[in-house]
């Protein structure tokens, strides 16, 4: 497969996603101002712990010579082993044009990528500081991202492993931002995801999706 620069994988990630940067037009129940605060003062407590920054800086090198060939089988085989093949479609038509293995295989590789990430320092540090969130239950999830878009640290289970090609990474990581999602209602929690920018200094190396109880933040 033919290897592409950091810059030309985040334009073709940026050209993925802009469908889906600005799907959200529907007249849809945005959270108020107190929950981007809430996201922003929690990230802050904890966002400059050394291992992480080092967590976030190595993942980053891991993927920095991957192509678009790679990001797709790779983030597929998760989508796979994650939602199963008859919800993943695309993901198993993905993986059949571009690896020679079985879809058995493939998905055994989707298993394998996920409980590493469900397993490693990073996702146990994230949950310990959800655990620590006050109010109790005011954090649903948080996910960290590295410079690329990929999934480092995780306290639930993401339906993908890409995020590059959404706004949580594109309207964060690339653009030094914050994107605030419209309330969303699960198993009776209504919340809402920010993400923000990960920053080493002045510089941004990886972002991050915090899931806000808005019936806890006034």
């Amino acid at each position: 497969m033919k290897k592409m620069h950091f810059a030309s994988l985040v334009a073709l990630s940026l050209a993925m996603g802009t469908g889906a940067a600005f799907a959200q037009d529907k007249k849809e129940e945005m959270p108020g101002p107190a929950v981007e605060k809430y996201a922003k003062d929690f990230l802050a407590k904890w966002s400059k712990d050394p291992k992480l920054l080092a967590a976030i800086k190595a993942s980053t090198a891991e993927h920095k010579k991957m192509s678009l060939d790679d990001v797709t089988v790779m983030d597929s085989q998760w989508r796979v082993a994650k939602s199963g093949p008859e919800k993943e479609k695309k993901a198993v038509d993905s993986l059949t044009e571009l690896t020679k293995d079985s879809l058995e295989v493939n998905t055994k590789k989707g298993e394998e990528l996920i409980k590493a990430a469900r397993g490693n320092a990073t996702s146990k540090f994230l949950t310990e500081q959800m655990e620590k969130a006050e109010p109790k239950g005011a954090v649903t999830e948080i996910f960290v991202m590295d410079g690329w878009g990929w999934n480092v640290g995780q306290t639930g289970g993401t339906s993908d492993y890409y995020q590059g090609d959404e706004g949580k990474w594109q309207k964060t990581f690339a653009s030094d931002g914050v994107e605030v999602l419209p309330i969303v209602e699960e198993d009776g929690v209504r919340y809402s995801h920010v993400s923000l920018p990960i920053k080493d200094g002045d510089k941004n190396i990886g972002a991050v999706t915090i899931g806000v109880d808005v019936s806890k933040v006034k």
